[in-house]
């Protein structure tokens, strides 16, 4: 069986036999059983592996959303926020609280063009900051202001590395802080029930 016009599988007495075929010119793919542990995990030890595979799906299907997204959702409903929300989450959190959502992660990497509606005035950046640098660019030539919700750091092992932002210019706001109570508070003072 040939697949594509570079790679042949081999198969010899129902068993898999080692083959190797040039993908491009800097991988190689490698049919070996004893030595690739993702088919020898397949094979030998299958509704454990597809367990795992399919754990992180599992997860987003019965995650909730948190007051991290309903705080967001009530300042809209209240007038306060306008436009899509930006999100490279693919747990669709922020549109099952009934937010509209622009998705922006894609695999090749390209981010896709950020709406901003007319009556905009500015561009909150909230958590772990991805390279979000081209829609503040963007947002600044429109004249917004960019405010960051951001503890500019993670834990890892129970290690707090730093992780500055990278896109913030003169004139941007930077909150030092995690995203639900920082929301939370901003709904307090703006007087939104979340």
């Amino acid at each position: 069986m040939t697949i594509g016009d570079r790679f042949t599988a081999v198969t010899t007495r129902h068993e898999l036999q080692a083959t190797r075929a040039t993908i491009s010119p800097r991988a190689t793919f490698t049919l070996a059983p004893a030595s690739n542990i993702l088919i020898k995990e397949m094979l030998t030890d299958t509704l454990r592996k597809v367990d795992d595979m399919v754990a992180i799906f599992r997860s987003l299907f019965l995650a909730e959303p948190t007051s991290a997204h309903r705080a967001p959702k009530a300042l809209y409903d209240a007038g306060h926020m306008t436009g899509p929300v930006a999100t490279h989450n693919f747990d669709r959190l922020v549109a099952r609280v009934g937010l509209p959502e622009a998705f922006m992660r894609r695999y090749d990497q390209r981010i896709p063009h950020m709406p901003f509606p007319d009556g905009a005035k500015l561009v909150l950046v909230i958590g772990l900051h991805v390279d979000r640098r081209g829609g503040q660019a963007r947002a600044r030539e429109l004249g917004l202001k960019v405010f960051y919700l951001d503890t500019e750091g993670v834990t890892e092992n129970g290690v707090d590395k730093p992780y500055l932002i990278e896109g913030a210019r003169e004139g941007d706001v930077v909150v030092r802080s995690e995203a639900t109570p920082a929301l939370l508070r901003l709904a307090e003072l703006l007087g939104v029930n979340v």
